[in-house]
């Protein structure tokens, strides 16, 4: 086990943690916290929420880790799985429904062109949570298609597509807000 550590050998760390090897799967998982919070975060838009998720996937992760297949290489997209699926589930939760007040930014968020920014921001919620979590998938967490797939439960290449038709529809949106505001005035 020491070796695989060493030598960054995934393969062998996932086949050791199958086997139960605790110190495998944390030398697995937490590489993975991170980025889970970050995709939690982006789904929830709540750091508690996100914390909660993060750390119910961790265990959950921990509890079915045995259950993997033979062969798998990487945690990552199984990880990133269970915690979209913790984050819908605590989305559904009945305390989701109860008004939260908007968190107040210590700092103001410095950005070359403000309102382009808006208009990206507002065209970003106005997509379905499955087409947001694409998008952060690929762009901010840098996902390859390889791994997005099994997150979104789709193969790769429908992953690429999607992410095609997504993109090529928010053009459009972001173009025609100059025009708005540029005629506007």
């Amino acid at each position: 086990m020491q070796g695989a550590a060493l030598s960054g050998d995934d393969a062998e760390l996932v086949e050791a943690a199958r086997r139960g090897d605790r110190r495998a799967f944390e030398l697995l998982l937490v590489p993975l916290l991170q980025p889970g919070y970050r995709l939690a975060f982006s789904l929830l838009g709540d750091r508690d929420d996100a914390d909660d998720a993060v750390q119910q996937a961790a265990l959950n992760a921990w509890r079915g880790v045995r259950r993997l297949r033979q062969g798998t290489v990487t945690l990552r997209p199984w990880f990133l799985t269970i915690v979209v699926n913790e984050s819908r589930g605590i989305r559904r939760g009945r305390w989701r429904r109860v008004l939260r007040l908007p968190e107040i930014l210590s700092a103001p968020i410095a950005m070359p062109d403000v309102d382009r920014g808006w208009d990206l921001r507002r065209a970003l919620d106005r997509l379905p949570a499955r087409k947001r979590l694409l998008l952060y998938l690929y762009f901010c967490l840098d996902l390859p298609f390889e791994e997005i797939g099994p997150v979104l439960r789709i193969s790769p290449s429908a992953a690429r597509a999607r992410l095609y038709r997504i993109t090529r529809g928010l053009r459009p949106q972001l173009e025609n807000t100059d025009e708005v505001r540029n005629h506007g005035s």
